[in-house]
């Protein structure tokens, strides 16, 4: 799995690399924590020394630490781009398959772990319960950020929040990522800690959710995002005991440009690209429609 060291001497030797240093460091957790980033590392000679004497010459630790920043970034991108496609109703992190380049990887960690803390120092307000709202773009924009950067789209979004749902619940928590996708959510949901124990048992919980689009916009098909959207309910009413409003997903007017892009596969009956997202949004909202029963979940 080094990855780094698959770009310069080629994939056959990556796996040798590896057991090298697994050997001297000790094997790593999948994904390696920053303070073990050299199990992604093999650029410079002394972990090339490492690989051909068969792990016999130790590299100096001193090494694979210097380049800890360097896989992090670099490294990781390369990483990534061995991992399974991903799936809408799987749980996962953001991946190369999902991220524009390593400095947007690297920011959505960054940013998920700032949610992440915010979300287990969230306390109710008393008697009014409490407010979460998670998703994409659409709903950071309530916090006027894209990846927790200020962002001009979205100037005066939060004083619309201020003095609408902020009124009826006090400090809501805005947990949401630019770009995300429903794989993404359901990972954040669970492994990702944004539904920590202490808010989950909130039985005055609101949440509201807002994701799928960009699954759509990736390429994924109506049928396997609507179970994404699904997957993600599904997982926090078995993790919660409050109450949630999954909303619909709204009309995308960027079809002229990325629809071209995504045929094949997704084209129409003569082959060519479908004009617009609408018929694949309003699948998803159907089949979302489909699941509201009453109970905890609302539609």
């Amino acid at each position: 799995r080094c990855a780094a060291a698959a770009a310069v001497l080629g994939v056959p030797v990556v796996a040798r690399l590896s057991r090298v240093c697994r050997r001297h460091f000790g094997a790593c957790p999948s994904p390696p924590p920053p303070s073990q980033s050299h199990c992604r590392l093999g650029l410079w000679m002394p972990a090339y020394s490492a690989l051909v004497s068969g792990g016999a010459v130790r590299p100096p630790r001193a090494t694979c630490l210097l380049l800890a920043s360097f896989a992090a970034g670099s490294g990781l991108w390369l990483l990534v781009g061995s991992q399974k496609e991903e799936q809408p109703d799987v749980a996962s992190p953001r991946t190369q398959r999902s991220a524009r380049s390593a400095a947007q990887l690297a920011k959505w960690f960054r940013w998920q772990a700032v949610l992440a803390s915010e979300a287990a120092a969230h306390t109710a307000s008393p008697g009014k319960g409490s407010l979460a709202l998670w998703g994409d773009s659409i709903t950071e924009s309530w916090r006027g950020t894209s990846y927790g950067t200020p962002a001009g789209r979205a100037n005066g979004t939060p004083a619309v929040l201020a003095q609408t749902l902020a009124r009826r619940w006090p400090s809501p928590a805005v947990l949401a990522i630019s770009g995300d996708q429903t794989q993404h959510l359901l990972w954040r949901l669970g492994d990702g800690g944004e539904l920590p124990p202490p808010l989950a048992s909130d039985g005055a919980l609101t949440a509201v959710v807002m994701i799928g689009t960009n699954n759509l916009g990736a390429g994924h098909l109506p049928g396997p995002t609507a179970e994404g959207v699904l997957a993600v309910a599904r997982e926090y009413l078995r993790r919660s005991r409050g109450r949630l409003l999954l909303c619909a997903l709204l009309p995308r007017g960027d079809g002229a440009e990325l629809l071209p892009r995504l045929c094949p596969p997704r084209c129409d009956r003569r082959g060519a690209p479908f004009r617009s997202f609408m018929p694949a949004v309003e699948k998803v909202n159907q089949r979302l429609r489909e699941e509201a029963g009453g109970g905890r979940l609302s539609v």
